[in-house]
């Protein structure tokens, strides 16, 4: 005797594969523009963490609880609506920050230098190395639902020292 194959309909084959295909598609696409956020870096001022060029992914989905110091994230300019800065995060609410001598100061601390990296070229040849307007700063008290956000190339980066302590609420995504 042999054995009779069951036959299965083609509309049954078709939604056994186009299903998770569609389900992944989908799930795919919410990932890509609601969920991470690639963007293409188009200044040196994070150099060399984000070079000139680069595609850098941040996280749309984040705490603002959760941000730390060192954490690298993108804000909506206060300048420019349309604008969006990539900095680091080096002050929370009520933290006392200074700068003096290019070394950064977070409640009369010294922070790790490691956690921002310095370029491995001078973007300003007409500035000596560790000779510029931006070695030093008064220190300022971070306000609450603020944080104070430092570029990690200070020559040219622009960032909290002339931006002010940025809003909590203009932070719009973390680094992956």
């Amino acid at each position: 005797m042999s054995k009779q194959k069951n036959k299965v309909p083609l509309k049954t084959k078709l939604l056994i594969i186009l299903l998770p295909l569609g389900i992944g598609l989908i799930s795919s696409t919410i990932v890509k523009y609601k969920i991470l956020l690639p963007v293409s870096v188009t200044n040196s001022y994070m150099e060399p963490t984000l070079k000139k060029g680069d595609t850098a992914y941040f996280n749309r989905w984040y705490r603002k609880s959760q941000l730390g110091i060192g954490d690298v994230v993108i804000f909506l300019s206060p300048l420019d609506s349309k604008s969006y800065v990539i900095a680091r995060i080096i002050g929370k609410p009520g933290d006392k920050i200074s700068i003096q001598k290019r070394m950064v100061f977070r409640n009369d601390s010294i922070l790790d230098p490691s956690l921002f990296p310095e370029p491995s070229t001078q973007m300003v040849p007409l500035i000596p190395q560790g000779k510029s307007e931006h070695d030093e700063m008064s220190p300022i008290t971070v306000p609450e639902k603020h944080f104070f956000l430092l570029a990690d190339n200070r020559e040219i980066g622009v960032d909290s020292r002339v931006l002010g302590a940025i809003q909590e609420s203009s932070i719009y995504a973390v680094l992956w």
